[in-house]
């Protein structure tokens, strides 16, 4: 792979690669806020909430996509390149970079801004959503609601917390990729890590607000003419 990777000449189809990926990365930090948003519809707008999120998902799945391509236009006239990793990394390793962007612009600290920006919106978003739920359990006088909403509450608060946690994941190893990248610091191998800490920021979030929030969990109730347990679920 080190051997045939060498031999190619820069081109647009390694710089696909690249592309790809750091699109998708712009993606992983915009969602979670956009799920922020669709709960806080759903605790303001109690009755009409179907019909403003589907709106809402539609068009804001539309304009993360294009926002993400405003932070990656640079790359289109770049070119891919295989480059050799230097030390701690092993002799062959390689990795697949890019050269000849747009007005020499890198990813990097685009990156680390929209962290930054879009952590501090959905901790922002969040707090704001829990003052709602509280707002509205104030108002509830059936004991069976309450329980659901202080369930709701803790998937809130966990929810927030899983969404804190992978964002400073991210930003740590993509500071440690900024600060040591191309020195002999062992830090260096972090990045091997960074990939991965991107898509469980997406998927362990979405795991963890279906996990905990009992809009998803299964319920029971009795038949009173029969005595008989039925099982359903919650919409």
């Amino acid at each position: 792979m080190t051997s045939w990777c060498a031999s190619i000449a820069p081109n647009h189809w390694l710089k696909i690669i690249v592309f790809v990926s750091v699109y998708f990365n712009y993606l992983v930090l915009y969602f979670p806020f956009l799920l922020v948003i669709v709960r806080l519809v759903v605790i303001t707008y109690p009755v009409t909430h179907s019909k403003i999120n589907r709106s809402l998902v539609r068009y804001g799945v539309l304009f993360f996509s294009i926002v993400s391509i405003c932070f990656t236009f640079y790359l289109i006239p770049a070119l891919g390149v295989c480059r050799q990793r230097g030390f701690p990394y092993p002799f062959g390793a390689i990795w697949i970079h890019f050269i000849d962007s747009a007005f020499g612009l890198v990813n990097k600290y685009f990156h680390l801004s929209n962290l930054i920006f879009w952590m501090t919106s959905s901790v922002l978003a969040n707090i704001f959503l829990v003052f709602k739920l509280r707002e509205a359990k104030a108002k509830i006088t059936r004991p069976e609601t309450s329980v659901s909403s202080k369930r709701g509450n803790a998937s809130i608060t966990i929810t927030t917390f899983a969404m804190i946690v992978f964002y400073v994941t991210t930003g740590v190893f993509l500071i440690i990729f900024i600060l040591y990248y191309g020195t002999n610091s062992y830090f260096s191998y972090a990045e091997i890590i960074r990939p991965f800490a991107n898509d469980l920021q997406f998927c362990v979030v979405t795991w963890v607000f279906f996990l905990t929030h009992p809009a998803f969990w299964k319920t029971a109730t009795v038949d009173v003419s029969s005595g008989k347990l039925i099982q359903g679920s919650k919409p």
